[in-house]
């Protein structure tokens, strides 16, 4: 039953995800292929699911809320799902894949669905807990969407996070994390797509399908509760749409999946930008249309992709100040974030150098990035390797396809948003778009080197493309094993949750009573694990959510109007507790470890 529930909840909210796509779909004009329409109408509908869950919970975000906008998705499926399954046999035996490849795809979603239905255990450090999964609970806590004060990266766009949150809400805490496998698939499609209109033959496509979801960096993009990969097909997919454009209503379709990668990241402005940009260059290149005819359709791209994404930028322009929250400081000189503290934006500022440094940002480390990015990723946060066809073999690809002005055009787009990426944060799982593009151009390259005729050549590139599968599923193995040992044995998931800072606090307050709503001292806890109403006056990036409080003391001298029935305070990182063991008005209730709970009289 445990696992019952959010498999159910998944499956719901896919349904509803492909009838919202058909729309999308509907919408392109031109006679695609199925893997086309496959993934314009999966990705379409992630983005357009998440859009109007975060439009109707501006207002009402509650259960059923969320069932009625699934229920509208779940009835425009059922004429697409007729036909999917009248012509499910024929679709299948036109596939034919490879064995080699299909075993690697199939062992990369076996570990990624059964790992996706434990629970996740963590602290802080985890993005998920901190804030993509935070964010969801506290709506629904709430009943309205609204940025959670005391984590300020609530405030970003969140077009995955309310379908985060619509699957908590129908499947618990544990349907999340099967997301994964929605996000893997949409990666896939999108890649597919890009490489069939490349011109790759369906052998290597899946052998392109079987690199990407071995690429441990986009394993790790994909589980968890990360974003990246979800942001990186409606990248893919808008690049695959804007170079293949020739309508006004085609550059429109382009312009939705980027206002879609706009409200799942702030890069995804930078993506746009970048993609328009290429856009006008492989177009005036190629002489292929008029210079002002390019420009007014780049111009009707932006400006869907600008429609599309403006509900996440004029809430946060609204309510918070500024349509980018936290702000950039050369946004400050035309908007006053209203909130922001000083102190929380250095903070940050310290953070993406700190974290996002890299190996350096001379134009000598730009040269030797490709190098550093294949042998180094320990140095790159958020790595995992992404194995050497991109290094090895990409080179022959791009050589192959050097006159085809569609993967110079692709070829160009990855150079500049790298360039984008090397100047701003170094963060590995940020570059999913390239390695995907990179993987595509390294396919091609082996296929090159295999109709060369070359005996050394050839086995030289098979065993880089065996080396690099066999480094990829090692990785992601060891890095899912916990995962899917907790998922089959309830017995070891209990005693991994307990390793979670904090867990015997978690319980007492989540299976007490009397606790009705919680103030929180340390600004490290995660309370994403408190099921409760709680109150934070400090988050983890010095953001002081009470007016007048800046220390704990000035907080417990507004304790009666917080109307919290118990305080949680903890001993964590080598600091002392808050609060003395004896004080009149608490009682103390539960002690363990480095953790204390109170109740308030």
């Amino acid at each position: 039953m445990r696992v019952l529930v959010p498999v159910f909840a998944n499956v719901v909210l896919l349904l509803a995800v492909l009838g919202f796509g058909s729309l999308v779909r509907a919408i392109y004009p031109k006679k695609h292929s199925r893997v086309d329409a496959a993934a314009l109408t999966l990705l379409g509908g992630i983005g357009v699911v998440g859009l109007v869950l975060f439009c109707v919970g501006q207002l009402w975000f509650t259960r059923m809320s969320i069932l009625l906008v699934l229920s509208v998705g779940m009835w425009l499926s059922l004429r697409p799902g007729r036909r999917l399954i009248k012509n499910w046999r024929q679709w299948f035996s036109e596939l034919r894949p490879p064995l080699v490849p299909l075993a690697i795809i199939v062992v990369i979603v076996f570990v990624t669905v059964i790992g996706g239905m434990t629970v996740l255990v963590g602290d802080m450090n985890h993005d998920s807990i901190a804030y993509h999964y935070l964010g969801p609970t506290v709506w629904l806590k709430h009943g309205v969407i609204r940025a959670v004060p005391d984590e300020v990266l609530t405030y970003f766009p969140v077009v995955v996070e309310t379908q985060y949150a619509a699957l908590m809400a129908l499947g618990g805490q544990r349907a999340p994390n099967l997301f994964a496998i929605i996000s893997l698939a949409a990666l896939l499609l999108s890649a597919t797509s890009l490489a069939v209109w490349m011109g790759v033959d369906q052998g290597a496509v899946w052998w392109i399908v079987a690199l990407i979801a071995s690429t441990p960096v986009i394993q790790t993009g994909v589980f968890g509760g990360f974003i990246d990969a979800v942001f990186a097909a409606f990248v893919l997919m808008g690049a695959r749409i804007a170079f293949d454009a020739n309508q006004p209503r085609q550059y429109a379709v382009c312009g939705i999946f980027c206002g879609l990668a706009m409200g799942t990241k702030y890069t995804g402005i930078m993506a746009a930008g970048v993609l328009a940009f290429c856009v006008i260059v492989m177009r005036v290149w190629t002489r292929s249309r008029p210079a002002a005819e390019v420009m007014k359709c780049v111009v009707i791209a932006g400006l869907v992709a600008v429609i599309v994404a403006s509900p996440f930028y004029l809430r946060n322009w609204i309510l918070y100040g500024c349509p980018i929250y936290p702000p950039p400081p050369s946004l400050l000189r035309f908007f006053t974030a209203r909130g922001m503290l000083p102190a929380v934006m250095q903070e940050l500022l310290k953070n993406v150098r700190e974290t996002g440094a890299g190996l350096g940002r001379s134009p000598m480390d730009l040269l030797l990035l490709p190098f550093n990015l294949t042998y180094h990723t320990s140095n790159f946060r958020g790595a995992g390797g992404i194995g050497l066809v991109p290094l090895a073999l990409a080179p022959f690809g791009l050589a192959v396809m050097r006159r085809d002005a569609f993967a110079r055009a692709m070829a160009l787009f990855a150079i500049l948003e790298t360039a984008g990426w090397f100047m701003t944060a170094q963060v590995s799982r940020y570059l999913i778009p390239v390695y995907v593009i990179a993987l595509i151009f390294g396919v091609i390259g082996w296929g090159y080197i295999r109709r060369s005729g070359s005996g050394t050549g050839n086995m030289l590139a098979g065993l880089i493309v065996a080396i690099s599968v066999a480094y990829g599923l090692f990785m992601i193995g060891a890095s899912r094993k916990d995962d899917v040992h907790a998922a089959l044995s309830s017995k070891y998931e209990a005693q991994r949750m307990r390793t979670t800072p904090f867990y015997d606090s978690y319980e007492f307050i989540n299976n007490e009573p009397s606790v009705k709503r919680v103030l929180i001292l340390d600004r490290y806890i995660s309370a994403y694990f408190v099921e409760k109403d709680y109150v934070k006056p400090f988050g983890r990036w010095g953001e002081e959510t009470l007016p007048g409080t800046s220390n704990v003391k000035q907080v417990m001298e507004q304790l009666g109007d917080l109307q919290v029935t118990h305080i949680l305070d903890v001993e964590d990182g080598g600091e002392p507790f808050s609060l003395p063991k004896e004080l009149p008005g608490l009682t103390l209730v539960f002690e363990g470890e480095g953790q204390r709970i109170y109740r308030v009289h």
